[in-house]
């Protein structure tokens, strides 16, 4: 029985060991074929052959490639592409070099060569990426040739050992993993394959980090979009490995091959129109020659095989891609706000259209390595209008770099050039947009530059109108809105007062009497006129001039250029645009759309045929227009379809990504009564993206909640200077300071005595007229107050009260916003007592961008002084706290409510762990070191709310944590 035992065990491993063997021959077989594939013309290999191995010398080296290192440019690689070359004549049998004694031994001398010299490059992707692949396929092409290689063979597998892919992200972690997958099979090692293959496919996962988000955008480089550039490198990559590795055990399936295919036909094959891409997408890849087109069909035929599903959507694309049909064809109506990008596509059989932005959140596109060296404004609000494609295709090098489409921003002769890589953010949280999946707006509170504007866009199927609003500046550079400015292509016509002619090159100037202008098949359409200017002629450049390794051979071009012009120092600025591609403007219905507002309160587009209203809120605030009117409490992008019937659909967003809810008040034609709808918006990875509701006679009626308004504010500023200084009709400002002459903080007296009957819920509320950057991390603190003795016109902060108790805290909110705090229980207690009230409001985090200021009892608008606004049951609004697992910083904390412990579990190298009470003093400090995971001990800690603040270099996250 043993010894039967023994031979089933004995031959069971020699099958498996077979059965890896054959896998390891099947894979190489495979990368063998696609190398020899790359090499298809046999004459051009040959010759390529004959030239370099005519100058190689006897040590193995090539006289005109610098071997030497550099700190600004690497050329050694040459040589082993070289390398390559020979290897792949020498094992393809069509060619005159095959299994050549003379060519093999030029192989040997100068792989020795290369592994003694062993030349390293400034740029690690040299180092630990394209040379340690580059000899794994030399070596996996001479894997079965008759010849060996001896010693040196081993001696190359040890120089690929080269670089971490557990310590890469996204496609550097799949570029290094791969020569990691050529180096074991080429050993035949099963543990490093395994690691191999889990290090390939590990960033097929949906992911806050650098790779596929949420939403199916790709980021590299930080939050930085980067569909293409380094997005194709991944999409090729994953592609090729996948297919080397089907019908193996090691083959994509499952959970991973959904997301990598949801990402490929959902993400990036959407920014492509024909096989062309929205230049806004593949980051400082855009200053490389060629780089605006993609040849993406060979992977798209492999994904065919690999995911079988979709063989009919990857035919389609891949019809659109080589040409064979029209960029169109087939091609579905959609829209698609990537809100975890700040980018936006808008599809149609006739067009693209694409809306790059940039947040808080967000990285703008990036220079690096002398690459994008004038892409300052390419990600401030540009636009990308496609129709046939080609429309910017090789425009880089003659680009006016200050007049990229879209963008509203001073005119620069001389382009900075900003730090490299993706640390750039934008300046601004309020960017985003709605989308329904089919129509969508987006919109922009830009500052930046010492310009403000607020810019939306407003998408339909023939039309997509362009607001601006509010446009100011201080810079000394006039301030240009670009219309587009693309590859001059055709006839141009223009109706300018009222006259339809064709429009000869050169320079023009429009006050006020442009109405519509139409270049190569798009046509621009202006209602409410505006100083307009346009060119038309050649523009030269090189793609030196934007990339240091570019050519210096001048380019020409022409260029079709048109924007507003809207002067110096303007404050207040407006301007209107429609884009309609494919519309004949002698029929094309103006009146289709109207624009109903456009201020820096609010945008509003009202599409007439397609019964949509679209709207963007940059504070609280009410539109009415008609039998319309829509209420709500703070900034959001609204969406309204089919008006006047008995059901509306309401889709909301917030482009600020706060994950609060938005409160609605509607009162619609064909909907009796006033309805709230209180839209609780997605959080985490989903913060910014769509919710869709139905209003009909089963939304709840609004009820106005009592309101009692403050009978007293002020605020007290500390320090020797201010700090007998009173501010009692000033608005109201709040902020911790390490320097107390900084720190201010706010008294309300409010009379509680007449509170209404049966009230159950109240809620102190005041509206933020403006917030810092830093303000979504900072507690703001109630506190009682027991002392009402204050005056509203004698309090400072030398004689302010002292406060009792801390009564609610919450997290700042971005202006605009209303701020809520539960003062239920304090109030209800006063109004039993004195019936008098004072409240007091301190920030709970120092720094220099955490102020906020909210409006005051003085302001000329009631519905924004301060108040206590007074419900029963559960009709109060409430707002959302965060959650204990927060998944788009990926922090945890647990339990929470705690008892003894609460633990800490994340990605980030913690330096230091704090508490605060709900008064904001720290009662206890933890040093973590850099830990991810550590425990704090809150045993002798009272029950209550704390805040947890933890820090690193650099960054600071605040949770809340209860203590049961």
């Amino acid at each position: 029985m043993k010894i039967n035992l023994l031979l089933i065990l004995s031959l069971f491993c020699h099958a498996s060991c077979a059965w890896g063997q054959t896998a390891y021959v099947t894979i190489m077989d495979r990368i063998r074929s696609e190398l020899l594939s790359q090499a298809s013309n046999t004459t051009t290999l040959d010759n390529s052959v004959t030239g370099t191995l005519a100058t190689l010398q006897t040590n193995g080296a090539w006289p005109d490639v610098n071997y030497a290192y550099s700190s600004t440019s690497y050329t050694a690689d040459v040589h082993i592409n070289r390398v390559k070359t020979f290897a792949q004549a020498y094992t393809k049998s069509a060619s005159s070099y095959y299994h050549s004694s003379t060519l093999f031994t030029a192989i040997v001398n100068s792989l020795t060569y290369w592994n003694t010299a062993d030349p390293q490059s400034w740029n690690w992707y040299h180092n630990q990426i394209s040379n340690p692949q580059r000899i794994g396929e030399i070596l996996i092409l001479l894997d079965t040739v008759p010849q060996s290689l001896g010693s040196l063979r081993t001696a190359l597998l040890t120089q690929m050992n080269r670089g971490n892919p557990g310590s890469q992200t996204s496609a550097n972690k799949l570029d290094v993993a791969t020569h990691f997958m050529y180096r074991s099979c080429l050993t035949a090692n099963d543990s490093l394959m395994q690691y191999s293959v889990d290090q390939v496919f590990y960033p097929l996962m949906l992911t806050t980090a650098e790779g596929i988000q949420h939403d199916y955008s790709y980021q590299q480089h930080g939050p930085q979009l980067y569909f293409f550039g380094y997005g194709s490198v991944f999409v090729e990559g994953e592609t090729k490995i996948a297919y080397y590795l089907r019908g193996t055990s090691y083959a994509l399936s499952g959970t991973r091959l959904s997301v990598f295919s949801n990402f490929v036909r959902n993400g990036f094959l959407k920014a492509i129109r024909s096989r062309y891409i929205d230049y806004g997408t593949n980051g400082r890849s855009i200053s490389r020659v060629n780089q605006l087109a993609v040849g993406v069909t060979a992977h798209l035929e492999k994904l065919k095989v690999l995911d079988t599903a979709h063989i009919g959507e990857y035919d389609e694309n891949i019809a659109r891609l080589n040409g064979t049909q029209p960029p169109g064809y087939l091609l579905p109506s959609l829209h698609t706000h990537f809100w975890r990008s700040d980018y936006t596509l808008h599809h149609r059989t006739r067009y693209l259209f694409g809306v790059h932005m940039t947040s808080t959140r967000t990285a703008k596109q990036e220079n690096g390595n002398g690459e994008n060296l004038k892409g300052y404004y390419l990600s401030d609000g540009s636009t990308h209008i496609a129709a046939a494609g080609n429309e910017y295709y090789n425009i880089p090098p003659v680009w006016d770099w200050s007049r990229i489409p879209g963008t509203t921003v001073p005119y620069i002769t001389t382009i900075p050039v900003r730090s490299p890589w993706g640390v750039n953010f934008g300046a601004t949280a309020f960017a985003g947009g709605v989308s329904d999946s089919l129509y969508g707006m987006s919109a922009l509170q830009f500052s930046d530059y010492n310009t403000q504007a607020r810019k939306a866009w407003f998408f339909f199927d023939n039309e997509i109108v362009c607001l601006g609003a509010g446009i100011s500046s201080t810079a000394a550079q006039p301030i240009n809105t670009t219309v587009n400015q693309c590859l001059l292509n055709g006839a141009v016509s223009a109706n300018v007062n009222g006259a339809v002619n064709t429009v000869a090159n050169g320079t023009y100037s429009y006050n006020n009497t442009l109405k519509w202008i139409t270049h190569n098949g798009i046509s621009y359409y202006f209602p409410a006129g505006g100083q307009l200017q346009l060119s038309m002629q050649s523009q030269s450049g090189t793609w030196q001039s934007i990339n240091n390794g570019g050519s210096s051979t001048v380019q020409n071009m022409d260029v079709f250029q048109l924007w507003f012009n809207h002067g110096t120092s303007p404050t207040n600025g407006a301007y209107v645009y429609y884009v309609l591609p494919g519309q004949n403007m002698s029929t094309y219905d103006t009146a289709a759309v109207s624009v109903e507002q456009n201020t820096a309160n609010a945008q509003v587009v009202y599409h007439r045929t397609l019964n949509i209203w679209q709207m963007v809120f940059y504070q609280a605030g009410t539109f009415h227009k008609d039998s319309l009117t829509v209420t709500v409490d703070r900034p959001c992008a609204l969406m309204l379809r089919n008006v006047g019937t008995p059901n509306v659909k309401v889709t909301v967003a917030d482009p600020a990504q706060s994950s609060s809810p938005v409160n609605i008040l509607l009162d619609l034609p064909g909907i009796s009564q006033t309805r709230e709808l209180t839209a609780n918006l997605p959080s985490g990875p989903f913060a910014g993206s769509s919710v869709q509701y139905l209003v009909n006679s089963q939304t709840p009626v609004y009820s106005p909640a009592a309101v009692i308004t403050a009978v007293a504010d002020a605020y007290v500023r500390g320090g020797s200077t201010y700090g007998s200084v009173n501010y009692g009709t000033a608005s109201l400002v709040l902020k911790q300071d390490a320097t107390v002459s900084y720190t201010r903080e706010i008294f309300l007296r409010f009379n509680v005595g007449a509170l209404p009957a049966g009230t159950s819920q109240i809620k102190l509320r005041m509206y933020v007229n403006y917030a810092n950057t830093s303000i979504s991390s900072v507690p703001w603190v109630a506190q009682y107050v027991s002392n009402d003795s204050w005056t509203e016109s004698g309090i400072t902060y030398n004689n302010m009260p002292a406060a009792t108790s801390a009564v609610d805290t919450i997290m700042g909110r971005a202006a605009g916003n209303f701020a809520e705090w539960d003062v239920t229980s304090i109030a209800l207690s006063q109004q039993s007592t004195d019936g008098v009230l004072t409240l007091k409001l301190v920030s709970a985090l120092a720094g220099a961008t955490t102020d906020a200021i909210f409006n005051s009892r003085e302001s000329s608008d009631s519905s924004r002084r301060p108040m206590l606004v007074c419900s029963t049951g559960n009709t109060a609004r409430i707002m959302t706290l965060e959650k204990t697992t927060d998944t788009k910083t990926g922090i945890s904390i647990f339990p929470n409510p705690a008892g003894a412990f609460i633990y800490v579990n994340g990605a980030e190298r913690w330096q230091k762990a704090e508490l605060r009470d709900a008064a904001g003093k720290t009662v206890k400090v933890k040093q973590p070191d850099g830990r991810q995971q550590f425990e704090i001990s809150v045993n002798d800690l009272p029950p209550g709310m704390y805040l947890l603040i933890l820090s690193s270099k650099g960054k600071q996250l605040v949770k809340k944590v209860v203590k049961m």
